[in-house]
């Protein structure tokens, strides 16, 4: 593909701009129906350029692959090329003539030889017929080159074409862009039904895939890899399905994607099957979902696509419809999927099926990450909202009504008694023990209280060396006569251990059960949860810092510090119970946004300014301490202790500095002055503003969401329902939910609405469906141009790129 512009004979016959050797024939034979002189020029010259004479050859698939990955790392930079991997297998075709071979007979042994079965398109040979040393600048032959004219006289020449070569038909772009693109995908892509029909007829193939980095998802781009082993193109699978002409690789999801029905119609006509997956899983339906495209998907499902077909990404096109926060066309699928079951006036009940919907799976009761509740609840689009209407609001009112209120007052009061508990035994600490009340005698204390008997035997043959040490006054739990704050204090700590002990191991046996990706999906949306998590770690630490109290006294400096930031972490859980309540929960979404996006942001610009003018102040008053004597007062004695002023004077304490620096008997003094002013504007007014600039604009962009607080409630709900054990979820589910026909391990939610509320797509929506056939028209129409541009100017480019590849290397 990198050679000369004049080596590329092919554009002899037809070239970039339409014209060649053949086209005055065309115009000849399409005046007086004569084309014979035509068909001289096919067997003189064209048949030439193929193998065979035009029966073609089979070619190793790793061959094909091996020029597509030569020419991508010929356009990526060195540092990003990626070798082919995987074996490509001994080529079974060396030693056959393909010349002397009879094409059919050939072709099905050569599938029996390479494994080639039923449905499994894994071949490892193609049939190729234009020559590859001859094809064009994007891998094309003659055929593909006149479709992309898509004149009259252009396909003219490709019927012709095809009628005199029967094999070309098939032939596909072998370039890195275009990988794939055959005469069916052109067809379509030229809204030309007349000439894809006359492919049909001539057996093209309907199931040919486009793996070019032009029909890609733009964010699966720049992971692009290939295999020897197979013929597609390895992605990441994590995608947003991001780019206009990602259109899903067979020509059924193209003519989809370019809303075409009728040419939906012939494809399937024509055995097409609207089921096949693409390189990420999707079928048609899931593309109609991603373009937003209502009436193809009806279309479709109608000729038989399924909707519980799942992709790479283990989502149905429902599942997909709620990951994109795409709402029109999650009404189109639950209104195909509902059942009726009466109306009266204007009032309907329907039957919606559970399954992909709910997060509790109907036979196992395990929870579904990938089912709509989840990814609309856990969304991150503000569309995601839009969605907790009806159904998804009316499944939530069951799941708060079946156990998310019972199981948040239960946990409110779990939380209380450990709170309380908690405290108590911080608040009630004597910072020595008051007294001796132990007295160590042949490996026992003396003791009256039998209570206290079993804690202080020297079981473990610790309480010697612990009672003897009086930085170990932490284990004295003993009180004066009529006291009994120790003893209290003893059952509170057990308390708050105890409580950890079982939150930690139920919170390890949650993460064995399910993955810890999910653990961390579900908690990461509650950052007071995962503070309060953190403590029940700090308590657990404590334990064995407090039994190695006598080995230093950093031991109880320590313990100290983890129950100061235990006690700080521990309230933090409040506010995942503030959340579920509708006048706070909006509030304290703000909370957290305002401090991960706006504070974060605000700190790194303002550590910036804040390291610089301490800095220069150190060494400001360093010189005024130097000239003025022992009388100065260096506020600026260290660098840490510069930080630490700068940051006190942008909070509006400036004036004992200013005192400073008017003492100053330097001649600098007067350039610290001019620093303090700008240190003045700078910070305490501009970047203070901007940071309550930035806080204004998140509390308004939250406060203007009508339905944020329902989000919040249904991100408790949904929490709660991971302490459910499966037995009791699948229990629960069938109480708010009734059989789906006869099948009853299908599930079913009945709702009672209003009819005008089960208008699928909203009136702004359809104008929205009404301006894209232009916008279609413009795309399909400047895709052909772009694709002869590129061909013109390929070759220089491409031999820049190959030039500037070797001098790397």
């Amino acid at each position: 593909m990198s050679r000369e512009r004049g080596e590329m004979r092919m554009y002899n016959l037809v070239d970039e701009h339409g014209t060649g050797i053949l086209m005055p024939w065309v115009r000849y034979g399409v005046k007086t129906n004569d084309f014979s002189l035509l068909n001289e020029f096919f067997d003189s010259m064209v048949k030439h350029f193929m193998y065979n004479d035009g029966n073609g050859k089979y070619i190793p698939i790793s061959e094909l692959v091996m020029i597509r990955n030569k020419q991508r790392n010929a356009i990526l930079s060195a540092l990003r090329r990626k070798k082919g991997h995987g074996k490509s297998g001994p080529n079974i075709l060396e030693d056959f003539d393909q010349s002397t071979q009879a094409k059919g007979d050939f072709s099905k042994a050569l599938k029996l030889l390479d494994g080639f079965v039923n449905s499994n398109r894994n071949i490892k040979y193609r049939l190729v017929v234009w020559d590859l040393n001859e094809k064009g600048n994007m891998g094309e032959n003659l055929l593909n080159l006149c479709l992309l004219h898509n004149t009259v006289e252009h396909n003219t020449l490709a019927i012709k074409l095809v009628q005199h070569f029967p094999k070309m038909i098939n032939d596909i772009f072998i370039s890195e862009e275009y990988y794939g693109l055959s005469p069916v995908h052109q067809a379509i892509v030229n809204e030309d039904i007349q000439m894809l029909y006359f492919l049909l007829k001539h057996k093209a193939d309907v199931h040919q895939r486009c793996y070019g980095s032009f029909f890609c998802a733009d964010d699966q781009k720049d992971t692009r890899s290939d295999s020897l082993e197979h013929e597609w193109v390895d992605v990441q699978p994590n995608t947003r399905y991001t780019g206009r002409m990602y259109w899903g690789e067979f020509p059924l999801s193209f003519a989809a994607c370019t809303r075409q029905p009728d040419c939906i119609r012939l494809l399937c006509a024509f055995k097409a099957d609207p089921n096949v997956r693409d390189t990420n899983g999707n079928t048609v339906l899931h593309m109609c979902v991603i373009h937003s495209l209502p009436d193809m998907f009806r279309l479709v499902h109608s000729l038989g696509g399924k909707l519980q077909i799942t992709n790479e990404q283990k989502l149905t096109p429902l599942g997909l419809a709620a990951k994109l926060a795409k709402k029109d066309m999650f009404d189109v699928i639950i209104n195909i999927e509902k059942l009726t079951l009466w109306s009266c006036r204007d009032t309907v009940c329907t039957a919606y099926p559970l399954r992909g919907i709910d997060t509790i799976d109907e036979i196992t009761g395990q929870l579904n990450q990938s089912s709509v509740l989840s990814l609309v609840v856990y969304g991150d689009k503000s569309d995601h909202l839009d969605f907790l209407d009806n159904l998804l609001d009316d499944l939530l009112q069951k799941k708060w009504e079946a156990f998310g209120m019972r199981k948040l007052i239960h946990s409110i009061i779990g939380y209380t008694i450990y709170l309380i508990a908690f405290f108590i035994a911080f608040l009630i600490r004597t910072p020595r023990a008051p007294y001796e009340p132990f007295y160590y005698s042949n490996g026992t204390y003396s003791d009256q209280n039998s209570t206290m008997h079993f804690f202080t035997s020297d079981y473990f043959g610790i309480n010697e060396h612990l009672y003897q040490d009086e930085r170990c006054y932490l284990w004295s739990y003993s009180d004066t006569p009529g006291s009994y704050l120790q003893r209290i204090r003893l059952i509170c700590e057990l308390i708050a251990v105890i409580s950890s002990l079982i939150q930690f191991g139920h919170e390890a046996r949650e993460i064995i059960h399910s993955s810890h990706k999910r653990w961390w999906l579900t908690t990461k949306t509650f950052p007071g949860k995962i503070i309060h998590k953190t403590s029940f770690l700090i308590i657990l630490l404590m334990v064995p810092i407090r039994f190695a109290c006598s080995l230093s006294e950093w031991a109880v400096v320590v313990e100290n510090v983890l129950g100061i930031v235990a006690a700080l972490t521990t309230s933090m859980h409040c506010l995942f119970f503030f959340r579920a309540v509708k006048f706070i929960g909006p509030f304290i979404l703000m909370v957290y946004k305002i401090i991960a996006d706006d504070i974060v942001r605000f700190l790194l610009i303002y550590s910036v300014f804040l390291l610089c003018f301490s800095q220069a102040f150190f060494v400001i008053f360093k010189s005024c301490e130097r000239d003025s004597g022992p009388d100065f007062e260096n506020v600026f004695s260290s660098p840490g202790e510069g930080l630490l002023r700068m940051f006190i004077m942008s909070v509006g304490e400036f004036t004992a500095i200013y005192k400073n620096l008017q003492s100053c008997q330097s001649v600098i003094g007067i350039q610290g002055k001019i620093v303090f002013l700008i240190y003045e504007l700078l910070v305490t007014v501009m970047l203070l503003n901007l940071l309550i600039a930035m806080m204004t604009r998140t509390y308004e962009r939250i406060a203007e969401t009508q339905k944020e607080w329902k989000r919040q409630w249904a991100q408790v709900i949904l929490m709660l329902e991971r302490s459910v054990p499966p037995g009791e979820r699948l229990r629960i589910m069938i109480e708010y939910s009734r059989p789906l026909k006869v099948d009853k391990t299908q599930r079913a939610l009945v709702v009672r609405q209003k009819k005008d509320k089960t208008t699928p797509i909203s009136i702004k929506k359809r104008n929205h469906q009404k301006k894209k056939p232009l916008h279609r028209l413009l795309t399909l129409n400047s895709l052909n141009l772009n694709m002869l541009r590129r061909a013109s100017a390929f070759s220089e480019s491409d031999n820049s790129a190959m030039e500037m590849s070797k001098s790397i290397a």
